[in-house]
């Protein structure tokens, strides 16, 4: 098994942050793999933890599960895991590292420019609802464990994007100040990030708690986001 860069690179990140985790530093609530083998191992325990997460709640799934999925054992899991939180950190992380690299295409100011804004906008929101598709058991377990160092993480994650999204706008709209711009693109990324998380957890969006099909969804946010930009085109 290659090891891929970026998987590294999300051990290096957690080594190196200073964030804290039921009041211990990440260093010591993961411990780094050092040679390559121990690096496969921990790439095994993140995969099969997420693999059980699509199938089962976080509270059913016990480290004796995760050491069957992974083909290792639970003594491995503990040499480098504090516990199964910990795991949840790791595998967020490794979360976020795919998100950046997802984001920063899908954010692309030069992307498809011969678009209008309204389907740039339309095209963005059916890009974060993909992405929330495709990771919801990651992202569902992390929002409900109201863990402050993962939700500062999933914040600061959207920082950069903030300002790519901005630039998006103004490439399809040139009508638009750079302030307002960066008012907006703020204000579309809080909806839809509000509106997926709500709906990754619960399933409803409706006042009324109804579940929206994925076009009603898709629909109601992109009218949110146009709501914010619309204004300024004059």
């Amino acid at each position: 098994m290659v090891v891929a860069p970026s998987e590294l690179a999300v051990f290096c990140a957690l080594r190196l942050s200073a964030a804290r985790l039921e009041g211990k530093a990440v260093s010591e609530r993961i411990r780094q793999p050092r040679q390559s083998r121990s690096q496969e191992s921990m790439i095994r325990i993140l995969d099969a933890f997420e693999k059980l997460l699509r199938k089962d709640d976080y509270e059913a799934i016990t480290i004796n599960d995760i050491a069957r999925e992974s083909a290792t054992g639970a003594g491995s899991i503990y040499a480098r895991f504090d516990g199964k939180q910990s795991i949840l950190l790791a595998l967020h992380a490794r979360a976020r590292e795919r998100a950046r690299r997802y984001f920063h295409a899908l954010f692309n100011p030069e992307a498809k420019s011969d678009e209008s804004l309204e389907a740039g906008v339309e095209r963005i929101v059916r890009g974060m609802l993909a992405w929330h598709k495709r990771n919801r058991s990651i992202i569902k377990t992390s929002l409900l464990l109201n863990d402050a160092d993962i939700y500062r993480a999933i914040s600061n994650s959207f920082h950069p994007w903030n300002e790519r999204l901005a630039l998006l706008l103004l490439a399809r709209d040139g009508r638009i100040a750079s302030a307002d711009a960066a008012k907006a693109a703020s204000a579309i990324l809080q909806i839809t990030t509000a509106a997926l998380q709500q709906w990754v957890i619960f399933g409803a969006i409706s006042p009324i708690g109804a579940d929206l099909s994925e076009e009603d969804l898709v629909t109601a946010m992109v009218a949110a986001c146009l709501g914010q930009v619309n204004p300024l085109r004059s």
